[in-house]
């Protein structure tokens, strides 16, 4: 569950300057950390180099020790699951979205993990609860009922390592709270990486890197960020500024 970036950098076909540029870090087993700072700065290009959505310009990233490139891609796909900030359903039924997170899996083992993603509201609300077909006859899932399902999936594959492009944007406020439960279930045990779009979320991890530029800036706790001059502190009063104002004030 180790993963380490050794003087990584990436950059995107016909692109003028790298997207990710000389990163060294690394993840210790079972810890969770997050990829914060402005948008365009590298956060989910760079989680993406773990599961070679693309891989390294330059540098290594491994996973145990073992160089991504080496890895059977099956393998690399039993170890690492990604869930993504926009969670899309193919048109099959709920089972068979769930069970492609392990292909062999039982009904009451598909069951028992949407149930740990407090999906247990969408099933019953579903004509033909897990056997309904995504799609068909009018049947449609919100952001956030479709984020809930997709963590299921995951929760299924009980991949070691865990990659969350933070979920809650299409989510209302009872899926957010339902989803955010489900996400602290599902990190249980696991190494995470969690790509922050709001800050109000990571607060809780070990570590917080914060990316510009598609270099890291700063690195450390929340509580010491926050309090430390730099990115991460200005980004932290920006944050809690938005969240005070009130239309028409």
């Amino acid at each position: 569950g180790a993963i380490s970036f050794d003087n990584v950098s990436f950059r995107y076909d016909g692109a003028s300057k790298d997207a990710i540029h000389k990163i060294n870090l690394h993840i210790k087993n079972g810890e969770h950390v997050a990829f914060a700072g402005p948008s365009g700065g590298g956060k989910t290009t760079l989680a993406s180099l773990v599961a070679r959505f693309f891989d390294a310009t330059e540098g290594t990233v491994k996973i145990g020790g073992a160089d991504v490139k080496d890895i059977d891609a099956d393998k690399l796909m039993d170890t690492v699951s990604f869930v993504f900030q926009d969670s899309r359903l193919l048109k099959m039924s709920i089972f068979e979205n769930v069970r492609m997170g392990k292909k062999d899996a039982t009904r009451e083992e598909v069951l028992q993990a949407l149930k740990n993603a407090q999906c247990e509201d969408i099933i019953e609300k579903l004509p033909n609860g897990i056997d309904t077909v995504i799609g068909s006859k009018g049947t449609y899932l919100s952001g956030g009922e479709a984020q809930r399902v997709s963590i299921a999936r995951a929760m299924l594959k009980n991949a070691p390592i865990l990659i969350l492009d933070e979920a809650t944007a299409f989510a209302d406020p009872d899926n957010e709270v339902k989803v955010q439960a489900a996400f602290a279930k599902l990190s249980k045990g696991k190494t995470v990486i969690m790509i922050a779009h709001r800050l109000s979320s990571v607060t809780g991890v070990d570590r917080i890197f914060v990316l510009q530029d598609g270099e890291i800036r700063q690195a450390g706790k929340h509580e010491e960020l926050k309090d430390a001059e730099g990115l991460y502190a200005h980004m932290w009063k920006a944050y809690n500024q938005s969240v005070s104002w009130k239309v028409g004030v």
